[in-house]
């Protein structure tokens, strides 16, 4: 989860959510222009905002390792998080407003809800939308990168084909070098495994597997792609297939993948 764009982006999130945080205290939605005084609308929705919007991160960061729910438009993602988010937000309403004002009885948990549900689906929702940019931006700026590339040298013609060079190669950094190991699907993110190190780029590993092609390696878990000759040894000892690499990195097999990898003689 850490490795999200939510979590990724949080400095920049930041100041949106206290500009937010501020407007609601000056203009005091809900009543609470009339039953605080602006300092107190100041603690109250900094207090409310700040822990609502690690609410809707924690819970953005941990939908994005779900696929099926990943899959859905950001803003009815976002819509779901924001609701579910303001289920204990309520209850921190509750007890803010009981520290700085006067109490309040839990039985109104139900009446405050959905208040405290619209501003937090709408933060929500503006969290995805300002993290769905930065992605797009990022993805842009790599498309850019690779288009900017010299191109291939031409293969000459023989009576053999020869393979073409697969495009993904183009996309690892120059610092890891060429000899790929294994992918790692990290929500919006792929890290690359090579024997120099690992690194991450924005792609889908859906994406990254039809660039490579079949015949470089094969998938062998959801979030796991394992390349041609990268296999050193095999661990069973924990009851599960893991594939050792050369560099020591333990890849699990899932039961989907497992007989594929078999036929492949990586076992």
């Amino acid at each position: 989860m850490r490795e999200s764009p939510y979590v990724r982006s949080l400095p920049y999130q930041l100041l949106p959510v206290l500009g937010v945080a501020l407007v609601l205290a000056v203009i005091g939605p809900f009543g609470t222009y009339q039953s605080m005084d602006l300092v107190q609308r100041l603690a109250h929705f900094g207090i409310i905002g700040l822990l609502s919007w690690i609410q809707v991160v924690l819970l953005a960061a941990w939908f994005g390792t779900l696929e099926p729910i990943d899959r859905w438009p950001v803003a009815g993602r976002m819509t779901l998080v924001g609701l579910l988010a303001a289920i204990p937000s309520t209850f921190e309403v509750i007890a803010v407003h009981s520290w700085l004002v006067r109490p309040i009885p839990l039985s109104l948990a139900p009446k405050l809800y959905p208040e405290n549900a619209f501003l937090t689906v709408v933060v929500s929702v503006m969290i995805g939308l300002f993290v769905e940019q930065r992605l797009r931006a990022k993805a842009d700026a790599e498309l850019a990168r690779v288009a900017a590339l010299p191109p291939a040298p031409a293969i000459p013609e023989v009576d053999t084909p020869q393979p073409v060079a697969p495009d993904f190669l183009r996309r690892v950094p120059p610092a890891l070098g060429r000899d790929l190991l294994a992918l790692e699907m990290e929500d919006h993110y792929l890290r690359i495994h090579t024997t120099l190190g690992s690194d991450l780029v924005l792609m889908r590993l859906r994406d990254a597997l039809a660039e490579l092609g079949a015949e470089r390696g094969q998938q062998v878990h959801r979030s796991w792609w394992v390349a041609e000759g990268a296999v050193a040894s095999v661990d069973r000892s924990t009851g599960r297939l893991i594939l050792i690499l050369r560099n020591g990195l333990r890849v699990p097999v899932s039961k989907t993948y497992r007989d594929s990898v078999k036929e492949a003689g990586w076992v």
